[in-house]
């Protein structure tokens, strides 16, 4: 009988020591986390347009090694609300760029500098051969994220 009781109370400590059996604190005594105020928050919210370029320096870097921009045109780095480049910066940057173009006269596809007016290229000719480098994943297109 003495040997219950000891079992018992140890059985008890152990399980106080472990903290699954000492009562839990009450929804009302935890502290909920600061608010925290975005500038992007609402629908008048505004982005800082340093921060936007900086998040496009790494995709550029880092992310369009995989990852497409397939709806986004290189003169939507110059619109208002978004990274705001320069008109001649986004120039600059889609000259940056080689785009397949064509056909030419005699019927083939060339490579010329990108404008303005057309969209990021993609880093794979298609999703099969994203599929075929990358293990069978396919990674999203970055433009459908947000």
């Amino acid at each position: 009988m003495k040997s219950d009781r000891t079992w018992t109370w140890r059985f008890m400590l152990a399980l106080a020591w472990a903290g699954l059996w000492l009562p839990a604190a009450s929804a009302q005594e935890a502290e909920a986390p600061a608010r925290q105020h975005w500038s992007f928050a609402g629908p008048f919210g505004t982005y800082d347009q340093a921060q936007l370029q900086r998040g496009f320096k790494i995709y550029r870097e880092v992310c369009s090694n995989c990852h497409s921009l397939k709806l986004i045109a290189f003169r939507n780095l110059a619109d208002p609300g978004g990274p705001s480049f320069t008109e001649s910066q986004a120039t600059t940057i889609a000259e940056s760029y080689q785009i397949t173009d064509g056909p030419n006269d005699q019927g083939q596809m060339f490579q010329r500098a990108g404008r303005l007016a057309d969209y990021f290229p993609p880093p794979f000719p298609n999703d099969q051969a994203a599929r075929a480098a990358l293990g069978g994943a396919l990674p999203p297109d970055m433009s459908d994220l947000a």
